[in-house]
């Protein structure tokens, strides 16, 4: 009987270097879609973030604020999350998270001269989702950029009253005007 341990060297040899490409492999390729985020630690990053779709905003924030997102999200945010998956965001990994709301004012809002607002959701010093939107009682919300998709309240919503829930703070109006803590 002859036994070749050249071929099982080369065999072996094969065998280990199919693993190593499999496990780099592994490692290498994404697996799954990555969440979008944009650093939003400082004024600079978020204005430079609504610089990027061509807003120009005041440099302080009109208001700043912790909120909560919604563990469990009900008709208004599920819509308004709709809005943020159509520009690259999702707040359903954010569900139950607190994260910081700033608001800026939008000094050159084409044909609206006043009281249109730049929302950014900011969690662990990045932007993950927001919205523009007017403050009038026509107005309007959509993504950041000037050309996405409107936000359409749910049916459901559109009856109730746009003042603060008695007690809680919330707003049926605007999803990230959530509860405070």
């Amino acid at each position: 009987m002859i036994v070749s341990l050249g071929a099982n060297k080369k065999r072996i040899l094969a065998v280990l270097v199919l693993i190593a490409i499999a496990v780099s492999a592994f490692f290498l390729i994404p697996r799954g879609e990555k969440r979008q985020t944009f650093p939003g630690m400082t004024g600079e990053e978020r204005l430079a973030f609504l610089t990027s779709f061509g807003w120009e905003a005041e440099a302080e924030p009109q208001d700043v604020r912790e909120v909560v997102i919604p563990a469990k999200f009900n008709d208004v945010y599920a819509a308004y999350n709709t809005m943020q998956q159509a520009q690259g965001f999702d707040l359903l990994p954010y569900a139950g998270e607190k994260c910081t709301q700033y608001r800026y004012r939008i000094t050159n809002y084409p044909n609206t001269p006043d009281g249109v607002f730049a929302t950014l959701l900011v969690f662990e010093g990045n932007i993950i989702g927001g919205d523009v939107a007017s403050g009038a009682e026509d107005g309007f919300m959509h993504g950041f950029a000037a050309d996405s998709a409107r936000y359409e309240m749910p049916k459901s919503v559109i009856k109730e009253s746009a003042s603060p829930a008695p007690d809680t703070g919330e707003s049926t109006q605007n999803p990230t005007e959530s509860e405070t803590t």
